[in-house]
């Protein structure tokens, strides 16, 4: 019988992806500039502080993903953490952007302590999130449909970032109160957007789904997994190749507000531009399922990242470019990005389902968070490279650059971006689940379950 798709669920579960883009972009984008430009922090300790709070990632996300699997309680496996943790996140992400009058030692222990705590409460509440999507459809190109629909909505949430921050920052009163207010705000908008989820996702995450696995997983040997996981080939091609997509994202973020305020000099265009980004992103959003249905995830997936690089090297092979230059290109990236951006999701069930086929490993927190964890990977190092960069040139905040300065700025913006995403490339390039092999895989399966 052929599997419909849950418009409903798929509609809620697509709340996630506003709540997870909110404090992600907002994040990615303008923390390290708040906390150079607004807080008073040096480079060198922003680009510490990234490094350092994945340190304790390496810690608390493999724990998480084996604590939502083995979670029993009356409203599920994973449900319990989104609910109750949801409006802890919030009030982190408002004291994220918090810039409280300390001396300058103190500033930077501030800094470390909300980062790395709301890095641990991210993680607490994205694993079970991320863990629930296998459960929704076990269809090829469906679960590609619902990541679309979460990707619709991060890029709402994108576009309140990105768009609107600035702007709204000014409202409130611009500088420290400005963004504290906005952090404040944001946190509200993120614990609603995950209860939403935790709503829609009942009929996914119940005592009674539960029951059929209890036996099966307290059998299970957390050691055993852990070196399951290491086999499974797909998922190492793929948390490779999305790890280093976080590096480019991460990068091409950081960069964004220095480089209309110093190369630029209009940062004023910062929420146009930003905008023109996130029409182009939609409609890659819209366009993906139809490129699914057509050709191999890991086709679209390449292809995509490919026209990336070639819009990325224009710009950074251009030394002096227009206003309107700045326009098109930034939007033709975002229109090929976002492509690949999203299908990482889309892929991420497909290897729960090889592991659980090919090994036996019926672990979706476990696989998820290995995989959130490397994304962190890939957003501490693409936010210590700019940092630490620009503090090799010299860079000093609210200040005229020299041209080193400058020149550096370029080639975080466009030139190192481009690498990366060509490793991308490199690295997908030996991904091996297609549609044949999934079908394949999914028909003995099933073969197997009924013998």
């Amino acid at each position: 019988m052929r599997e419909k798709i849950n418009y409903k669920a798929t509609a809620t579960y697509s709340f996630g992806g506003l709540g997870y883009s909110l404090c992600n972009i907002l994040v990615m984008s303008y923390l390290s500039f708040f906390y150079t430009d607004i807080f008073g922090i040096s480079p060198m300790a922003v680009a510490g502080l990234m490094l350092a709070s994945r340190v304790v990632d390496a810690v608390t996300d493999p724990i998480m993903g084996l604590l939502s699997d083995h979670t029993r309680t009356r409203f599920g496996k994973y449900r319990p953490w989104i609910i109750f943790v949801a409006p802890i996140q919030g009030i982190v992400l408002f004291l994220l952007f918090t810039a409280p009058d300390l001396s300058a030692t103190m500033k930077v222990v501030y800094a470390y302590i909300i980062y790395i705590l709301y890095s641990v409460t991210l993680t607490m509440i994205n694993i079970p999130y991320c863990a629930l999507l296998p459960s929704m459809s076990k269809n090829y190109y469906h679960r590609t449909v619902i990541i679309a629909w979460k990707s619709v909505m991060t890029q709402t949430g994108r576009f309140i970032i990105t768009v609107l921050a600035l702007p709204l920052v000014e409202i409130f009163g611009g500088g420290k109160q400005g963004w504290s207010i906005y952090g404040a705000i944001i946190g509200i908008i993120f614990t609603i957007s995950y209860w939403v989820v935790a709503w829609g996702a009942k009929p996914y995450d119940t005592v009674e789904t539960d029951q059929s696995e209890t036996k099966q997983t307290e059998k299970r040997s957390i050691r055993k997994d852990l070196f399951t996981v290491i086999k499974v080939k797909p998922f190492i091609i793929l948390i490779c190749s999305y790890g280093v997509l976080a590096i480019c994202n991460t990068i091409y973020n950081s960069a964004n507000m220095y480089y209309f305020k110093y190369v630029l000099g209009r940062e004023d265009l910062v929420p146009t531009v930003s905008a023109a980004i996130m029409a182009a992103g939609l409609l890659s959003i819209l366009v993906t399922p139809l490129l699914v249905k057509k050709f191999d995830k890991k086709a679209v997936y390449i292809g995509a990242s490919a026209l990336g690089v070639i819009s990325l090297a224009i710009m950074w092979f251009t030394p002096t470019p227009s206003i309107g230059m700045v326009f098109l290109m930034l939007s033709v990236f975002g229109l090929f990005y976002n492509i690949p951006d999203s299908l990482g999701w889309s892929m991420l069930p497909d290897c729960v389902d090889y592991a659980k086929w090919k090994y036996g490993l019926d672990g979706n927190g476990l696989i998820t968070s290995i995989f959130l964890f490397t994304i962190k990977v890939g957003m501490a190092l693409g936010g210590f490279f700019p940092s630490f960069l620009l503090g090799t040139v010299g860079f000093v905040a609210n200040q005229q650059q020299p041209e080193a300065v400058l020149n550096m700025i370029t080639f975080l913006r466009f030139g190192l971006p481009a690498i990366t995403l060509i490793l991308v490339i490199v690295i997908t390039c030996f991904y091996e689940i297609t549609r044949k092999r999934y079908k394949e895989m999914q028909d003995n399966y099933e073969k197997e379950k009924g013998m």
